[in-house]
């Protein structure tokens, strides 16, 4: 079975008595069948380094049949690393570090899964601060400290490739990931699954590398799932290729089939090419569908990472037949719905103040009128509820102060509004 991933409450309950728990609501599932057996050999990883060097070299080739434990100073748990099966020390490989979620153990599987058995060396990480996601300057310095150490070790003498280092974390280890790429620089890719972006956390990061590449993948009607568009705002608006995969209908949980957009960005990191063949059927599937129907997958379709390869002219071909379908009456109201709901999540993202999020909800209000009957209008109606949650949390707003007149001596500042409260899981 798939080790338990799952996340550390980072529901915005809000006095949302009917907000699922995590622990009841990720599913996690099997692919026991993938990886009947794993050989374990531990390793201490002294000063020296010389017991680490040792083994890997007595190992040779039969290391890539290994997960390999490793004790690293201050992380109570022992991190595992999983070889490809085409492992050679003597060559340059890509890596990724896998981050877990609340109360889980360093896991390697669910990564595997989505970056194939070959090439990547895959760690499961574990961590120093236990618990919930709380990321101070003390305790992020000894989470990249950690993080440094085993890329340090593997790079000396596993071929881990210092140019490929990748990231992935689900749920609390999403979360990790956001804060990790602000922090250290010299991160190829992260991969930010169940989680996102909070601007508070990190008062000077890091200069991002715009040739940084960010995935973010998030269930449609997580809690979190507002953040993940905030951290899509955040790479974006600085230069970073990012994509983000919404996964329809599920809350904090992780597809049972895995993220088809999470195996074509590894495949597309590693070198790989999207299979022409295999996208010509899926598109002509979709094309057979009913217009509004074919519409709505074409669009997930287009943002999927095969299908925004330069050079490739499959971004142009989704475009036209988009704009085909939207000529039908049907479609073109869903398009009115979608772009009028797009704003108000953009304006959710970017607001700061609790005046804003009021406006934002009387919108919400009158777009699930007008929606009655669209395919979005459970994730319309989904979305007004969390706004109204927020807007329930925060309490009234106190009595309005007149301000002072403006005198020569008093400039007349402007009034930000009173703050919106920042993610309340995030301690």
């Amino acid at each position: 079975m798939w080790p338990d991933l799952r996340g550390d409450h980072e529901y915005l309950r809000n006095g949302n008595d009917h907000c699922p728990d995590a622990l009841e609501s990720l599913r996690v599932f099997n692919l026991a069948v993938i990886f009947p057996e794993v050989h374990r050999v531990p390793l201490v990883l002294a000063r020296s380094h010389s017991l680490f060097c040792v083994l890997g070299l007595c190992l040779g080739s039969l290391l890539q049949a290994y997960e390999i434990q490793l004790r690293v100073p201050g992380v109570a748990d022992d991190v595992l690393v999983s070889f490809p099966e085409n492992h050679d020390p003597t060559k340059s490989w890509p890596v990724v570090f896998s981050y877990h979620g609340f109360n889980a153990k360093p896991e390697w599987k669910m990564t595997r899964a989505h970056t194939g058995s070959k090439d990547w060396i895959v760690v499961g990480m574990g961590y120093v601060q236990r618990g919930k996601y709380k990321i101070e300057p003390a305790d992020l310095a000894m989470e990249v400290k950690a993080f440094r150490y085993v890329r340090d070790e593997l790079a000396k003498s596993q071929g881990l490739d210092l140019k490929r280092v990748y990231l992935a974390g689900y749920s609390k280890g999403g979360w990790m990931i956001d804060t990790i790429l602000q922090a250290e620089p010299g991160i190829a890719g992260g991969a930010i699954l169940m989680a996102g972006h909070i601007d508070s956390r990190m008062k000077n990061p890091a200069a991002l590398d715009k040739k940084t590449k960010v995935f973010i993948g998030v269930g449609r009607m997580d809690p979190n799932y507002l953040f993940s568009l905030k951290a899509l705002v955040h790479y974006r608006s600085r230069g970073l290729q990012t994509f983000i995969e919404p996964w329809p209908g599920l809350q904090h949980e992780f597809p049972q089939e895995g993220s088809v957009g999470l195996r074509e960005w590894f495949a597309l990191e590693n070198g790989g090419k999207p299979d022409e063949a295999a996208l010509s059927a899926e598109l002509e599937t979709i094309l057979s569908l009913s217009p509004k129907e074919a519409w709505t997958q074409l669009i997930a379709f287009k943002d999927r990472p095969f299908c925004n390869v330069a050079g490739m002219a499959w971004s142009k071909k989704i475009v036209t037949e988009l704009a085909r379908l939207e000529k039908n009456p049907e479609v073109a109201f869903e398009v009115k719905v979608r772009n009028s709901h797009r704003q108000l999540l953009a304006r959710e993202a970017k607001m700061r103040t609790l005046e804003e999020l009021q406006r934002i909800n009387a919108a919400y209000g009158k777009l699930a009128a007008a929606s009655n009957g669209s395919p979005r209008s459970a994730e319309i109606e989904h979305d007004f509820t969390r706004v109204q949650a927020v807007l329930k949390s925060a309490g009234p707003a106190p009595a309005a102060t007149p301000k002072p007149k403006p005198s020569p001596l008093t400039p007349n500042f402007p009034n930000d509004g009173r703050r919106v409260p920042g993610n309340p899981l995030v301690r």
